[in-house]
């Protein structure tokens, strides 16, 4: 494996000199940029990262840890993430907490023995390791959330959750649906109780009747859409004409369910779902959902980290970023069936 004094030989220059190219310090020579740049192409030579980082130098690489890699929204984030890293010469480590404490707590060691710049934390819906991500901003690894945590001072991406539920419910609303069931994630995240109160404040904005009983609270799974769905089916099937889906995934349980007990969407029942995952685009009948801006959530974590702002008291200084959400009409969806 070529060394840095390989590269110097090679291109007939100092090993400051190919320290200075490599890390792109000022005042390099374009003559001699050119030398050094060819030496390491032809070497193939590959910087030590770890070393650079005990030299208080940019390792460009981050961390992501999602809850469930098996969650098409969450490979897609990955995905936009990745992308993003990419175009600006960043490396991108991905770990999957699946929702345990434990797990999200040893991969946020093993990336701070990585030495990553900064760490993208999607929260799980279990207890979070609130000590070491204070531990972590403290060591000069930039953290950002998915959500806001309770004791954390750190940056926060997100899409508009109260704004996307808000769409969804005005939409059905728009086609003359009036009883609206809504399947919820866990009521102990932000994300969830920003769906809720859009739902909410939606209903009361249209002076529309709020019933406990058509509201549900589950996990994000296509479990919970199936199994709440037959619980609402069993004893209100009659009352409500729409369903409101906390994710996609939610969504196809719905849908699923809705099909095991012989009716049919939209004829019978209309659906929304949110995330806008790829498998919504190709069943059948077309999910409607709403769309969270993955680009902009990923092109957003990835500048916050390598900004990596800092306040006079020389903290990182904290930035909340709340993005919009938009409508995406398919064919789950249509007017009340008036003969049902």
């Amino acid at each position: 494996m070529a060394t840095l004094k390989d590269v110097a030989r090679k291109a007939g220059v100092s090993v400051p000199t190919v320290s200075r190219v490599i890390n792109n310090y000022q005042y390099v020579r374009e003559a001699t940029k050119a030398k050094v740049l060819k030496a390491i192409d032809k070497l193939d030579y590959q910087p030590d990262i770890r070393a650079q980082s005990l030299r208080g130098l940019k390792t460009k690489v981050i961390g992501l840890i999602i809850p469930d890699r098996f969650n098409p929204y969450y490979e897609q984030l990955a995905s936009e993430l990745e992308d993003v890293c990419y175009e600006q010469g960043y490396g991108l480590l991905l770990c999957s907490s699946k929702n345990n404490p434990e797990r999200e707590l040893a991969y946020l060691n093993i990336l701070e023995r990585q030495k990553v710049e900064g760490v993208f934390l999607v929260l799980s819906t279990a207890v979070h390791a609130g000590q070491k991500l204070n531990n972590l901003i403290k060591r000069g690894i930039q953290v950002v959330l998915d959500e806001d945590m309770p004791g954390i001072s750190t940056s926060v991406v997100s899409a508009d959750f109260h704004m996307g539920a808000c769409q969804a419910v005005e939409y059905f609303i728009s086609l003359g649906h009036r009883e609206i069931a809504f399947i919820n994630g866990p009521m102990n995240v932000s994300s969830s109780i920003g769906r809720f109160k859009g739902y909410r404040d939606t209903l009361n904005k249209y002076e529309l009747k709020i019933s406990k009983d058509l509201i549900k609270e589950g996990e994000f799974t296509y479990e919970t859409g199936y199994k709440r769905t037959l619980e609402l089916l069993r004893k209100w099937g009659d009352r409500f004409t729409a369903i409101f889906c906390s994710d996609d995934l939610v969504a196809l349980g719905v849908l699923r369910a809705i099909q095991d007990k012989g009716k049919s969407v939209p004829q019978d029942y209309s659906i929304i779902g949110f995330d806008n995952v790829y498998l919504g685009s190709i069943i059948e009948p077309s999910l409607t959902t709403i769309a969270q801006p993955l680009k902009k959530i990923a092109s957003r974590v990835l500048k916050i980290i390598m900004r990596k702002k800092m306040t006079k008291d020389g903290s990182y200084r904290k930035e909340k970023v709340i993005l919009p959400t938009k409508l995406i009409v398919r064919e789950s969806c249509a007017p009340p069936s008036m003969g049902r």
